[in-house]
């Protein structure tokens, strides 16, 4: 049986083809072979041989009007930074760089300007401090600071949830950042292997029912990838096997995608852009078609 869900709004995240490209015809030239229209999660340093530092409007214009000639846009302009590293001086250089992200947003026409929320281990791994209440006012002064910049600049930022690692580290954690700010501004890009803890779930089902349910009104965008089990993870030095490893392309782990894009059409959270991480340009068509397989029977 074809399975043919054109309304999911599918896309890449640029760098997981493997390469840096020359100009952003070549990103969408390729994108478009796999799925067409599509959007991308970009990251410009990761994707690009050459783009300017800082970021320029019209570099970004450029940027845009290249790509829209293949049916591809940006969603998600990836700005990864730690807004909670250690280090004054290179928190600065961080947070300017996420501020640049916002100030070219609108004209790279992304919708969003994501980052993860960081460690206070530089190397961003877990470190129990990160969790104390300390860092987490830091963090909301960091976040407010970030959204006076997008508000000013008519642009949405999110944050991204990774579990037992970040300051914002599972759905409740998320749902308060949400909630201080009660912004338009401020939204979530929920990725599902991500905010599951390191050590599993017992029941899939529920626990992301309620997470999807309480955060349902702030979810911007998502990723998809999967995961396997491994006997231990670098950026979790506390964590004994088996623990998550999630950085599989979807559905070559076992994550069960059935029951979560379930959950996700019965909050109607899936009309958002869905970038696929972790993927292998081998494998890319196997894993849309997995997707569209996967969601039809959900």
């Amino acid at each position: 049986m074809l399975y043919h869900i054109h309304m999911l709004d599918l896309g890449f995240r640029t760098h997981d083809f493997g390469r840096k490209f020359a100009t952003a015809d070549e990103i969408g030239e390729l994108a478009s072979s796999f799925r067409s229209p599509a959007c991308l999660h970009f990251a410009p340093y990761k994707a690009f041989n050459d783009a300017p530092k800082p970021l320029t409007v019209e570099w970004a214009s450029a940027t845009r009007e290249a790509l829209a000639r293949h049916d591809v846009r940006v969603a998600i302009l990836g700005c990864y930074i730690n807004p909670v590293h250690p280090d004054a001086d290179t928190l600065e250089t961080e947070l300017s760089k996420f501020e640049n992200g916002i100030e070219v947003a609108n004209a790279l026409g992304a919708g969003l300007v994501a980052t993860e929320t960081g460690s206070l281990d530089a190397r961003n791994i877990r470190c129990e401090d990160t969790w104390s209440d300390k860092n987490w006012a830091r963090f909301l002064k960091i976040v407010e600071r970030l959204l006076k910049k997008a508000v000013d600049n008519n642009v949405v930022m999110a944050i991204e949830a990774v579990a037992d690692k970040n300051t914002v580290d599972d759905p409740v954690r998320m749902f308060k950042v949400m909630e201080t700010f009660k912004s338009p501004n401020l939204r979530c890009l929920f990725d599902a292997v991500n905010i599951l803890p390191i050590k599993g779930i017992d029941d899939f089902y529920s626990w992301y029912d309620e997470a999807v349910a309480m955060l349902a009104p702030y979810i911007r965008a998502m990723h998809l990838k999967d995961y396997i089990w491994a006997d231990s993870m670098p950026n979790y030095p506390y964590a004994v096997g088996p623990v998550k490893k999630g950085n599989i392309a979807i559905g070559e782990g076992i994550f069960p995608w059935k029951t979560v894009f379930g959950i996700y059409k019965k909050y109607k959270v899936d009309n958002v852009p869905m970038t696929l991480e972790n993927f292998r340009p081998e494998t890319l068509a196997q894993s849309l078609q997995y997707i569209e397989k996967t969601y039809a029977e959900a």
